[in-house]
């Protein structure tokens, strides 16, 4: 007997990779049930600034990030540990997410402030409910999607499921080839969609942002860190970074790329990059990897995990543009 209208179970999700313990990187993606393109600018304004509360509660770094209308990209750095935060300390970190009591909320200001100078027990148990919502990537993730979806369902009426499954996490080895790869490849999702010509212009993005005015201090460090010059000025890394850009940008691949005219043109105002140097514009590692770094991490990480049989052109050939910036991937199969 068949069921022709029976729609086959999704095959197991591959396991997550994350380092507890340590500091670590990660490019987060997560999509609109659907696909459907749901987020406008006054929806994107939101979700940015929820971002930023929600990273300041859970002391994670958000180096990069990319809205676009049914998805959205972050490049993050999560701390290995919450550290010794004060009472004080942590209502602060409350004050970013948690305002009066709601229906669907039991968390409040009002009943932390309580619980914090209530007897040891009950201040114990507060305190532990809040930290362990911290330094975790699952759980930043969580109260971002989560919250947002409460914003946006009420705003718009609606009820159900906003989100698309579960996100998916690709691990960074926190050097300046991995984070640069990365988040130039977050960068450039706009202009890969043809929405703009210049990364610069589309203002919902940490590189447009930061161009803009609006969070470059938050840019800077990863400017630094990209461009390995300490000493020099917040223009001058942002010009090394933006140079890397175009010529990323500028190999043919899915999606828009730079015409040649405006590679040389950014390039020779700044500088010049070996051919060696160059990315293509859309890697399939980006987003469907599990792992990206040096050979030895990449090792070190997947070691006792079970890889991919399949190795096809395409893939082979993303693999070698990453090894020509001294760089690998992996991939895992479901289990």
């Amino acid at each position: 007997m068949s069921y022709p209208n029976l729609v086959p179970a999704k095959r197991r999700r591959p396991p997550r990779i994350l380092i507890k313990g340590a500091a670590s990187c990660y490019h987060v993606v997560s999509r609109i049930n659907g696909r459907a393109f749901l987020l406008k600018d006054a929806e994107k304004e939101t979700f940015r600034d929820l971002l930023r509360r929600v990273a300041g509660f859970c002391g994670v770094e958000v180096l990069s990030f990319a809205i676009l209308d049914n998805h959205f990209h972050l490049l993050v750095r999560v701390p290995g540990a919450v550290g010794d935060l004060s009472d004080e300390a942590l209502l602060e970190r409350a004050r970013l997410i948690y305002g009066k009591e709601r229906k669907n909320q039991p968390l409040s200001l009002y009943r932390i402030g309580l619980a914090l100078k209530a007897d040891e027990e009950v201040r114990r148990k507060m305190r532990s409910l809040l930290m362990e919502r911290m330094a975790s990537l699952p759980m930043f993730v969580k109260l971002l999607k989560q919250r947002f979806s409460v914003i946006f369902n009420r705003a718009h009426d609606r009820v159900g499921t906003l989100w698309e499954d579960r996100f998916h996490s690709v691990l960074v080895e926190d050097t300046a080839a991995a984070l640069r790869a990365v988040g130039a490849y977050i960068d450039l999702n706009a202009v890969r969609a043809g929405i703009v010509k210049d990364p610069k212009d589309y203002r919902w993005s940490g590189y447009g942002e930061a161009a803009g005015g609006k969070g470059g201090l938050q840019r800077y460090p990863l400017f630094v860190h990209l461009s390995g010059k300490h000493a020099e000025s917040v223009e001058q890394v942002a010009a090394a970074y933006r140079r890397f850009l175009y010529v990323t940008g500028g190999l043919s691949g899915k999606g828009a790329a730079y015409s040649q005219e405006a590679i040389e043109g950014v390039v020779k105002a700044g500088g010049r990059f070996k051919r060696a140097e160059l990315l293509r514009c859309r890697m399939r590692y980006m987003t469907r990897g599990a792992i990206i770094g040096t050979e030895a991490f990449v090792e070190k990480w997947m070691s006792g995990r079970k890889k991919p049989s399949a190795d096809t052109a395409a893939a082979s050939a993303d693999a070698e543009l990453l090894r020509e910036d001294g760089l690998c991937a992996a991939n895992v199969r479901n289990s």
